[in-house]
């Protein structure tokens, strides 16, 4: 396998990154390429980059307000690369990232294994499992619509604590789940 780094996005990556975005996920859960270039200031698309064949990787990542929690709005690989070992890699280098950063949890939502994409959205939550980012305890986790056609998708809430946070528990869930709404969907507290 090939050398893997994890590093800013810019404009040259713009035609791989966006065919590995649109290509990993569906209208219904994407926003518009867009907004992910042009991103806000509490925001970083990081590309992964293959030593060999350049970008294989991106994961666009947004600091949730003045917490020390971080939410990783989309991450995804190469269709055509999957299974390589890649993902593993994109999620390891991010962890560094983010501890760099001073972020003391990582969250993400994934879709509920229902319908059918179901089994497509089983093998992601194992991935994520695998990669030590476990499925919260929150009943009725209920984003608004988003994604490019505006629809209700079900989601489930992910999270991670990274090196020096606090436990994803009782009053820090409560806190990671409204720095989610607030500072990822916009809805007020």
């Amino acid at each position: 396998m090939t050398a893997t780094t994890l590093r800013d996005y810019v404009p040259a990556d713009d035609t791989a990154a966006r065919a590995i975005y649109e290509a990993s996920f569906p209208p219904s859960l994407r926003a518009p390429w867009a907004d992910l270039v042009d991103h806000r200031d509490d925001e970083r698309l990081l590309i992964l980059d293959d030593s060999a064949f350049g970008p294989a990787g991106m994961a666009l990542v947004r600091r949730l307000g003045q917490t020390d929690m971080a939410f990783v709005r989309y991450l995804a690989v190469d269709p055509a690369r999957r299974d390589r070992g890649l993902g593993t890699d994109l999620v390891t280098h991010l962890r560094h990232a983010l501890r760099s950063d001073g972020v003391g949890a990582l969250l993400l939502d994934v879709e509920e294994p229902i319908g059918e994409h179901a089994e497509q959205d089983r093998r992601r939550i194992a991935f994520y499992q695998r990669c030590g980012i476990d499925v919260l305890d929150v009943p009725d986790y209920a984003p608004p619509e988003h994604g490019e056609t505006g629809e209700i998708v079900p989601l489930l809430l992910m999270g991670e604590v990274l090196d020096g946070g606090q436990p994803l528990t009782g009053t820090r869930l409560r806190d990671a789940v409204r720095a989610v709404m607030t500072h990822r969907y916009g809805v007020q507290a």
